[in-house]
């Protein structure tokens, strides 16, 4: 078979033709930003495609010559000073390639890598907000500024740059639930920024809501009620049913609805574990030459996903949970129940159980639907039930 391009894409960022849908929340989110009117706490499980969500916001505003969109992944951050450097970089190659300011990333560079008087030089060639940016991480190599100091540089000269360059600026802050671990007078420094934004604005993406309440959520936090919330779900059988008969048909396969509904089903409309049935379907067919695909191929399909998820669905299984949340997700993933019904499934009171079921509620493992309590992630479910 001649080499053509994947039909389904695993993994990391997506863009098109592999992004799914999502047009609503593209549209509402690019309006925000565009109008700078708030900013915004985006809340979803893992998997739930929040990043490619964030990457292509980022692609359908790359035209507005005057808004800069830095990405920026908070996975990356141990420190205030990794906060510091996040926030840095991609602001700067934004700026660079907006207001064609040839190399200025690599002058700047120069502060983080170079001796000091070399790092100064640099800085006194770029001049203006962005020097001064610098100085003050030198002077925290130096010693001679604190961590909170340099903390409340990092949130307060992308403001000052703004206006100097005559730009607008929204970060794009991608799990900032690691942040959360810093101590609180990140979020008091944050806190002043936001109440004095001028034309800086943050979109806050995460997958733990409890940190995120923590910081967002929490009466006493700096950073209460300042940000508008918005939560992603999965994809609607309306987006992802069309997108898998695309992708399959651009391996040489036609699929009957009924068969793509299937697959949807199976995932629940979460977008990696659509991308990777897609792919194990596809690369099976090609194995075994087979032609048609219908419900039997896509079962096989699935169990063989199961099979490849195994060891790390059981290293989150032995780590994450506590043996009385396991017990819990063990009884929810047969179906939804009530706490009373799940109390009694479990030979327990539901007081007994009041506090592990709003750990699980609050890191996204579990959702209160009508029906009851229910495991978000539908493929570690089926996972759980098959075990």
């Amino acid at each position: 078979m001649a080499k053509q391009e994947a039909p389904f894409r695993v993994g990391g960022i997506v863009e098109p033709p592999y992004f799914v849908g999502r047009n609503d929340d593209l549209r509402v989110l690019a309006e925000t930003l565009r109008t700078l009117s708030q900013n915004v706490l985006l809340l979803a499980p893992r998997r739930f495609g929040k990043s490619s969500l964030l990457w292509n916001l980022r692609r359908s505003l790359a035209d507005i010559p005057d808004l800069l969109l830095p990405y920026v992944n908070c996975r990356d951050m141990a420190s205030p000073e990794d906060l510091f450097r996040g926030l840095v970089h991609p602001l700067l190659q934004e700026l660079a390639e907006k207001r064609k300011l040839s190399g200025l990333w690599e002058k700047f560079r120069l502060v983080f890598s170079s001796g000091v008087l070399g790092a100064l030089r640099a800085l006194e060639e770029i001049g203006g907000s962005i020097g001064e940016w610098g100085q003050v991480y030198l002077r925290f190599r130096e010693a001679e500024v604190d961590e909170k100091a340099l903390v409340r540089a990092a949130f307060s000269y992308p403001k000052r740059i703004a206006a100097e360059y005559r730009v607008r600026v929204v970060f794009l802050l991608d799990e900032f639930q690691e942040v959360a671990a810093f101590d609180n007078y990140v979020f008091a420094a944050l806190k002043k920024e936001l109440d004095n934004p001028g034309d800086v604005r943050f979109v806050f993406s995460g997958s733990s809501l409890g940190l995120l309440r923590e910081v967002f959520l929490r009466e006493d936090s700096p950073l209460f009620l300042m940000v508008s919330r918005y939560e992603l779900g999965p994809l609607s059988a309306e987006e992802a049913v069309p997108f898998v008969q695309e992708r399959l048909a651009l391996a040489g396969y036609t699929v009957e609805k009924a068969t793509a509904e299937r697959i949807y089903e199976l995932t629940g409309g979460i977008p990696f574990y659509l991308q990777k049935l897609g792919l194990v379907l596809v690369q099976k067919l090609w194995l075994s030459g087979k032609k048609s695909v219908g419900k039997r191929e896509v079962d096989a399909a699935f169990e063989q996903m199961l099979t490849e998820l195994d060891s790390e669905f059981e290293v989150r299984w032995l780590s994450e949970f506590s043996p009385l949340q396991r017990r819990i997700l063990r009884v929810l993933a047969k179906g939804p129940a009530g706490p009373t019904a799940l109390a009694q499934a479990l030979g327990m009171k539901p007081q007994d159980i009041s506090s592990s079921l709003a750990r699980l509620r609050a890191e996204m493992v579990l959702r209160r639907t009508e029906a009851g309590y229910e495991l978000t992630d539908v493929v570690f479910a089926r996972w759980l039930s098959k075990d």
